[in-house]
């Protein structure tokens, strides 16, 4: 059973909002490898510590502890901002995404009542057309215009036969120099005034080219194409007319079972719709501005890292490892080496600890991409209206699976292309006889005239509504 359009714009919600978990399990981990960080930090500070104790055995514990409490509400007071930043943040999230949950309930009532309106629009449609097939006036100028549509396309058939058949030959004509001579005289016509030897010269050549019989067939390519030009425009006049007084048919059955009323409200509710779609978008794209801020703020290269990074930087610029590891190599005792040694290790930890940060803030970076092009995918599906009950998919078509699977915007696009292939719509009652006029009173009026033409002719009546949409009429 094929998929609905609803249902798959649901599957579409459902794998964005996935994908802002798998961000908030990232940033989680995140979390997670800060604390690893924070633990080696804490070692390295009381590596530097007991150093200190032992580079200054005339400084107390309670000094050395009373010098970095110097430098812990500092830091205390960064982490305290970062945090409440997350919180902020994490509240302004909630509240947009709220918002745009209620939004997208908006939209799909909306939908609802979209297709409800056009639903009904197709109801009176059918009465209309129902109408206008059941009167004999209406039946008999479907006919007239069907034949006018035979004249008309016959008309114009055998203009671009004769007008291609005189591009081939008028060239010949003209390229013929005595035949030219003798039109140029105007021979055999009144205006040709020559006497004696010069008339029996030009009877020569006449003869000589058969240039009564060439005359004729050039005149003929010559005016053919005009005066078969102004036929087409009398028969088009005449299509007119009848198309004018059919016009007037349709409009009075239209108003009388309120299809222009109808038509409104669709067109309202269309623009309505639009309208949405764009709020939509514009609130999508402020939840994920705030995700993107998050995971900034998450980022061990945030303002606020950075902030107590070039704090605990600046305490330590006159103990660089190199440095102690320098001056452990003056002293013969062995004990500053270990402690020099053991910061080694600590840093080389950091190191690795660094490495994979940056992988896996790669991977988070990776994942809000994602997290943005499914966005991006929901707003081309909406605004091709693929969200609407009359737009179908292939059931053996797995939108879910694949979003769950997408890494790259390259995957996403993928996807979009895959949901255009396995899309459809359900037919309409307007759809089953013509899907050429877009209007629903020129559909309306083009499906009756096909239906109240006999026979045959049906398909030329069809033919004569959609010419005279075409110029607009």
């Amino acid at each position: 059973m094929p998929i609905s359009g609803p249902q798959a714009h649901q599957q579409l919600i459902t794998a964005y909002n996935r994908a802002a978990v798998k961000l908030e399990q990232l940033r989680g981990q995140m979390g997670q490898i800060e604390q690893q960080r924070d633990q080696l930090e804490n070692d390295r500070d009381d590596t530097l510590r007991k150093l200190a104790e032992y580079y200054l055995p005339d400084l107390t514990a309670e000094s050395v502890q009373k010098t970095w409490a110097e430098i812990r509400p500092t830091m205390r007071e960064i982490l305290l901002r970062k945090e409440g930043r997350v919180r902020e943040l994490r509240a302004q999230l909630d509240d947009e995404n709220e918002l745009r949950a209620n939004l997208e309930t908006g939209l799909q009532e909306l939908n609802e009542r979209l297709d409800a309106a056009e639903y009904r629009q197709d109801e009176i449609a059918t009465q209309v057309e129902k109408h206008l097939t059941e009167r004999p006036a209406f039946v008999d100028l479907s006919n007239r215009a069907a034949m006018a549509e035979v004249a008309l396309q016959r008309a114009q058939d055998n203009l671009d036969e004769v007008s291609q058949d005189a591009a081939r030959k008028l060239p010949a004509y003209e390229e013929d120099r005595l035949f030219t001579y003798l039109k140029d005289r105007q021979f055999g016509t009144s205006q040709y005034h020559h006497r004696g030897m010069t008339r029996r010269m030009d009877r020569f050549v006449a003869k000589l080219v058969d240039y009564s019989k060439a005359k004729r067939n050039y005149d003929y390519l010559q005016n053919t194409p005009t005066a078969m030009r102004k036929i087409i425009a009398e028969d088009s006049a005449a299509l007119d007319t009848v198309m004018s007084e059919i016009q007037d048919h349709r409009d009075r059955a239209a108003e009388k079972f309120g299809l222009p009323a109808q038509v409104s409200t669709v067109e309202s509710l269309t623009a309505e719709r639009k309208s949405a779609i764009e709020g939509l978008g514009t609130q999508t794209s402020a939840c994920e501005a705030i995700q993107a801020e998050l995971n900034e703020i998450e980022s061990p290269r945030c303002e606020f890292y950075r902030d107590a990074i070039d704090l605990f930087r600046k305490m330590l610029a006159e103990k660089q490892s190199t440095e102690l590891r320098q001056e452990a190599r003056r002293t013969p005792e062995v004990t500053d080496d270990q402690i020099v040694a053991s910061l080694r290790g600590i840093e080389n930890q950091m190191e690795h600890s660094e490495q994979s940060t940056r992988r896996h803030q790669d991977t988070l970076h990776q994942a809000q991409e994602t997290y943005q092009d499914i966005g991006r995918l929901i707003q081309r599906f909406r605004a091709s209206g693929y969200d609407r009950q009359r737009c179908q998919f292939s059931d053996t078509f797995d939108l879910l699976g694949s979003l769950d699977h997408a890494q790259t915007s390259a995957d996403v696009d993928a996807i979009w292309n895959a949901i255009r292939r396995a899309q459809g719509w359900g037919p309409t009652a307007m759809d089953r006889v013509t899907a050429v006029a877009t209007h629903p009173m020129t559909q309306v009026l083009v499906n009756a005239m096909a239906h109240a033409a006999a026979g045959a002719m049906s398909e030329h009546a069809r033919r004569a509504g959609q010419r005279s949409n075409r110029r607009g009429r």
